[in-house]
């Protein structure tokens, strides 16, 4: 904001104070639980009452109610860095992900369901939720015992994939709201922590480059930062498996080298000239990630997330 020279504020919402976020923005709100009838209510109220003028999603947790929503925060004047129900669920349903790659021509993973898997198991394989976040059940099993352990612990609502060994990379994608991508970083994934990439390396790869405007172009009605993650056996072709229709963990990265995501957004919501340029941007950029700790006084410690029983990730 201070670049484009325009006044405004930065709201984060949370259903906890327990959060980092939420003591270093300039205003920071409770509000219900995604999946609460009153969680899309409470939102309009908070962007009615404060003049929010654009709203950015960063987990998956609320993509799909917000995308069914996003004409009720149109009215108010507040535009959701969103798209349609229908091209979200393909981002977020893997074998519909798997289907979409395949009709882009791309190389997706083999996909299975449970019950295809169980007719003809193979091992190593890849297991994961079918509409997961942050890589909580997700892991590489090598033998029956390994499964069915693994769904006693995360359900039965999994999908199985080929085991793909090789560099992975994740792709983060800008299209504008007329379909056209103008920024695609790949980043190669060096160090993963509970799903987020802690040392990351900026490469300048033709071929991810286009894939990544060839996801980008044909995600009907989507709008703003995308990311998809894919790996690439030793001499072979990138192979995907993953989208995400918003901001990923790692988007930092791609910001250091110049594809500056966030100011793209609001060039965009403001009617700017967007500053956006494929292929713009530092190749060979190392991101070696450390924690930070934010101290807060509280007045209910009993009331934290993790109180009774710690939480793990």
């Amino acid at each position: 904001m201070k670049q484009l020279d325009i006044t405004g504020k930065i709201l984060v919402t949370d259903i906890t104070s327990a959060s980092a976020a939420f003591h270093t923005a300039d205003l920071a709100i409770l509000v219900p639980s995604t999946d609460a009838e009153n969680y899309i209510p409470k939102l309009l109220e908070i962007c009615t009452e404060h003049e929010v003028g654009l709203l950015i999603p960063l987990t998956d947790l609320d993509l799909r109610v917000l995308a069914s929503h996003s004409s009720d925060f149109e009215a108010i004047g507040c535009k959701v860095m969103i798209g349609p129900p229908q091209t979200v669920l393909t981002c977020q349903d893997k074998t519909l992900t798997s289907k979409f790659l395949e009709r882009i021509g791309l190389a997706p993973i083999r996909t299975f369901t449970l019950i295809e898997f169980r007719q003809q198991p193979f091992f190593p394989c890849f297991i994961k939720p079918l509409r997961g976040s942050a890589s909580v059940g997700a892991g590489v099993l090598h033998s029956e015992a390994e499964l069915n352990a693994h769904l006693a612990t995360y359900g039965d609502l999994m999908l199985l994939q080929d085991y793909i060994p090789g560099a992975e990379y994740t792709l983060d994608i800008y299209r504008n709201k007329e379909g056209k991508v103008l920024c695609v970083v790949p980043r190669q994934r060096l160090s993963i922590r509970a799903g987020e990439v802690e040392k990351g390396l900026t490469v300048n790869d033709t071929e991810l480059i286009e894939a990544g405007v060839r996801i980008g172009e044909n995600l009907e009605g989507l709008w703003g930062v995308i990311n998809a993650q894919c790996r690439r056996p030793p001499g072979d072709k990138a192979r995907f498996f993953e989208i995400n229709p918003r901001f990923g963990g790692g988007a930092p990265l791609a910001i250091a080298a110049g594809a500056d995501l966030p100011r793209y957004v609001l060039e965009e919501t403001l009617n700017l000239p967007i500053s956006a340029k494929l292929g713009a941007f530092k190749s060979n950029l190392l991101m070696l990630r450390y924690d930070e700790a934010v101290f807060v006084h509280v007045d209910n410690p009993d009331n934290l997330p993790g109180f009774d029983t710690p939480l793990s990730r």
